[in-house]
């Protein structure tokens, strides 16, 4: 099966693209003394600050040393700009399968750009087997998301692909999307009841 060459091009500028904190920024030393203490918002700012040189001399290398930290942690945005990373070699020796590894755990965390992207890698056949129904999965789960390119591919790929292929693929996104629904779901409740039980001040 032939994959337009125009699926190709989407994935090499979507790797251009990192994810930026949307926070109000901190000043340096707020944010140089929250990141070291673990919290995973600041290690992705600062990240960001690297990245950009902001507030900083930019420095690659340092960049992906705090979007590392962030993304152990599980921040699907620091775990995204790996693997943007890792697939450019910035600041870490490019290495497909670590972009591959670090895109699936952002998309597996319901990142859309991180699922676009693996539904061009398996449309591609780039780092992994091509699977044109994990790609079409993919595609359909980043455009539910709002994704738009993901939104307009997902049209264009069908067109290529058999009855059966486009029936197992919707039904695959399907599944996923209700196993990610209960699992937010479950961590919501978690979180109203871990705020519930937290003992409040006394009204004054």
């Amino acid at each position: 099966m032939t994959i337009r060459s125009g699926l190709g091009a989407l994935l090499l500028s979507l790797c251009t693209a990192f994810a930026f904190a949307q926070e109000e920024p901190r000043d340096l030393k707020t944010l140089m003394e929250d990141a070291e203490d673990g919290e995973v918002a600041a290690q992705f700012e600062l990240g960001n600050r690297y990245l950009s040189g902001d507030g900083v001399e930019a420095d690659n290398f340092e960049a992906a040393r705090w979007f590392r930290m962030a993304a152990d942690q599980g921040d699907n945005n620091a775990q995204y700009n790996l693997g943007v990373m890792y697939m450019q070699g910035t600041g870490v020796i490019a290495d497909l399968d670590q972009a591959i590894e670090w895109f699936r755990k952002a998309a597996e965390q319901g990142d859309p750009p991180a699922q676009f992207t693996m539904a061009t890698l398996y449309a591609n056949g780039k780092g992994v087997p091509r699977d044109p129904v994990l790609a079409h999965m993919w595609f359909t789960i980043a455009a539910s998301a709002g994704h738009r390119a993901a939104q307009a591919n997902v049209v264009l790929f069908q067109e290529m692909l058999s009855d059966l292929q486009i029936s197992e693929g919707q039904r695959m996104a399907r599944d996923w999307i209700e196993k990610y629904s209960q699992e937010q779901e479950r961590k919501a409740a978690e979180a109203a009841a871990d705020n519930a039980a937290s003992p409040r001040a006394s009204a004054q």
